[in-house]
C-alpha cells in the first residue's frame, strides 16, 4: 500500500468516526431538552443530573444567569421554569424556579444547580433532592411578599378569630423588671404618688397601645402582665436608690479630692 493510499484510508475511517459520534450526541441531546410547548404549570419536562448538565453547572455563575435572563431577545434564549416536582412544601416555589437555555427548535433545557426568582431573576446555587435547602431562597424579598399576601387573604373575622385562640403572652422577669424599673424612675422624676401607676386611664392607654402592636407580638398581651402595684414601686424605689448611690459613691469622692465639690441642701 502507497503512502497516498493509507493516507485516504486514515481520513475515510477518522470522517466515518466522527459522524458517528455527532449522531449519537444528538440523539442523546434530543432526550434531554424541554419543547417550548410543554411549558406549562403542570406539564414541565425536568432533566436529572448528567454529564451534560454537569458541564452546565460548571460553565454558569449566577450573576451570569441573572444577566442572561434579563435580555429582552426574541425568541427567549434563557428563561425560567416552574418547578413542578412531587412533595414540594417549601413557599420558596411560588416565586422561584429553575433556569433553562434555549435549545434548537424552541426547547429549553433546564441548568441544573441554580433557582432564579420569576420577578426579579435573582439567581442562587441550589441542589435538587435531599441535601437542596430553600432557606436563602425564602429569605428573598419575593418569597417573603408572597408569604404576607397570603397572610392577608385571611378576613378581619379569621384574623380576630385565630388571635382569640391563642392564650396571652407572659414577659418574662428580665422585661417584667426593666419595665418595673422605668416605671419607677418615671414616678419619682417628677415626684408623682406611687398610686399614679394603678391609674385606670394610664391601663387604658397602654391597653390601646399593646391592641395596635398586636401583630407584631402576633398575639396579645395583658396591661395587668406589665403594670405593677404600688408597694411594688415603693419597694422598688428603695432598691434603685441604694443602686444610684453605689454608683454615685466614687463620682462624689473624686470630686471632693479635686477640690470642685459643691453641696446644695435645698433639695
Amino acid at each position: 500500500m502507497s503512502y497516498y493510499e493509507a493516507s485516504s484510508l486514515n481520513h475515510a475511517i477518522s470522517s466515518s468516526s466522527s459522524s458517528n459520534s455527532i449522531q449519537q450526541h444528538s440523539s442523546s441531546s434530543s432526550s434531554n431538552i424541554i419543547p417550548q410547548s410543554a411549558l406549562s404549570k403542570s406539564n414541565i419536562i425536568q432533566q436529572r443530573s448528567s454529564a451534560s448538565n454537569s458541564n452546565l453547572i460548571q460553565s454558569y455563575s449566577t450573576s451570569t444567569i441573572e444577566n442572561l435572563l434579563k435580555q429582552k431577545d426574541n425568541p427567549k434564549q434563557f428563561l425560567i421554569i416552574k418547578n413542578d416536582q412531587k412533595n414540594v412544601s417549601s413557599l420558596a416555589w411560588a416565586t422561584f424556579g429553575f433556569p433553562a437555555k434555549r435549545l434548537e427548535a424552541d426547547c429549553y433545557q433546564r441548568i441544573v444547580g441554580f433557582a432564579s426568582c420569576f420577578e426579579y431573576k435573582d439567581t442562587y446555587t441550589y441542589q435538587s433532592g435531599e441535601s437542596g435547602s430553600t432557606k436563602h431562597l425564602v429569605r428573598h424579598a419575593c418569597s417573603k411578599r408572597s408569604s404576607s399576601l397570603e397572610n392577608n387573604e385571611e378576613g378581619p373575622i379569621d384574623k380576630f378569630m385565630k388571635l382569640k385562640n391563642l392564650p396571652p403572652l407572659k414577659l418574662n422577669s428580665k422585661n417584667r423588671t426593666i419595665i418595673q424599673d422605668e416605671f419607677t424612675k418615671s414616678i419619682c422624676s417628677s415626684i408623682r404618688p406611687f398610686h399614679l401607676i394603678s391609674d385606670l386611664g394610664l391601663k387604658t392607654t397602654l391597653q390601646t397601645i399593646i391592641d395596635i402592636c398586636e401583630e407584631k407580638y402576633q398575639g396579645s398581651i395583658n396591661t395587668d402582665d406589665i403594670l405593677v402595684t404600688p408597694t411594688t414601686i415603693s419597694n422598688n424605689v428603695k432598691k434603685l436608690a441604694e443602686y444610684y448611690r453605689f454608683l454615685l459613691r466614687p463620682i462624689l469622692i473624686e470630686q471632693d479630692k479635686s477640690g470642685a465639690l459643691a453641696v446644695c441642701p435645698d433639695l
